[in-house]
């Protein structure tokens, strides 16, 4: 955690101490994300309780279609979810398992001028192995933290998951910039023994933003464009199988399992902007319950990325 929250600082501080030696007419073709989803901020400590992403993005050459662009996306992922009572330790009374995966994504996106297409393969572990007990321990242990030490009693067990995940994106733009205003509808998919699910989403974007293909809505290399816009995202997922909930469909002998509600409704603010090679953004997202003895979940994301 301590290494994490090293690295954001480090990019975020060249926003104000780095030099631009090279000039803004130059497109740059990678980029690095580091990401981090916590509902700390928001004063609770359950379910979907933190997420760390370490991104690296770039942008290929054109193919047959000159007006398609492509990106290659790798990233490592570590989630931890834990019940609402982090300290109980009757499992009979947990509300969910505690769970944590450890994985590597990789994937492909490709866009033109109003619509995207992102695929990408997720693989990984549950489990021990994944380490989200130890790094929820080591934050709760801080002295600047010093709460509550979770129990991780009954967490799912050591298991390999894979999983194929899908979005198709179509966007249209309603007003120009300065105030810009951008509409889209998704429809994104999963499918593997970790997720299973179908989701459509619509999204409202509102200030100065660049185009599909350019703007860091979507996390685009190439354009150095000041950005600052709001977004505002409508969901609803129909779950078929959560493995983080009711483990491994292909066999799980973990202490305690739950099956998940089957409709969720998903809802996200987000604040975007990007200044020169930096992009920022802060986000609220809040989640109907995700079983029958859950409550309703908020946490906060916060990312930056800078282009090389």
């Amino acid at each position: 955690m301590r290494l994490y929250l090293c690295l954001f600082l480090l990019l975020g501080s060249g926003v104000l101490l780095c030099q631009e030696t090279q000039p803004e007419e130059r497109v740059y073709k990678y980029s690095l994300e580091l990401r981090h989803d916590n509902d700390f901020p928001v004063f609770t400590d359950r379910y979907y309780t933190t997420g760390n992403f370490i991104g690296w993005r770039t942008k290929l050459n054109p193919g047959k279609d000159s007006t398609e662009q492509r990106q290659y996306n790798l990233f490592v992922v570590q989630q931890l979810y834990t019940p609402a009572d982090i300290i109980e330790t009757d499992i009979k009374k947990f509300d969910r398992p505690f769970a944590g995966f450890l994985g590597l994504s990789n994937g492909l996106t490709i866009t033109n001028t109003r619509r995207l297409i992102d695929v990408s393969v997720l693989i990984g572990v549950s489990g021990p192995p994944s380490g989200g007990a130890a790094i929820q321990e080591a934050f709760h242990s801080a002295p600047a933290v010093s709460s509550r030490l979770p129990t991780w009693l009954g967490q799912l067990r050591t298991s390999a998951f894979g999983n194929i995940y899908g979005t198709y994106t179509r966007e249209w733009q309603w007003e120009p910039n300065p105030f810009s205003v951008h509409f889209a509808l998704s429809q994104l998919a999963a499918l593997g023994n970790k997720d299973i699910y179908s989701q459509q989403e619509a999204a409202f974007f509102f200030g100065r933003r660049s185009s599909l293909q350019k703007t860091s809505a979507y996390q685009q290399i190439g354009d150095l464009k000041k950005e600052f816009f709001f977004a505002v995202r409508v969901a609803y997922r129909y779950i078929f199988h959560d493995a983080m909930q009711e483990g491994d469909f292909i066999g799980d002998s973990s202490p305690f399992l739950i099956k998940p509600h089957r409709n969720r409704f998903i809802y996200n603010f987000e604040m975007n902007g990007r200044i020169k090679r930096h992009n920022f953004m802060v986000a609220y997202n809040y989640a109907t319950p995700e079983n029958r003895r859950a409550f309703p979940h908020l946490y906060v994301t916060f990312s930056i990325t800078r282009a090389f």
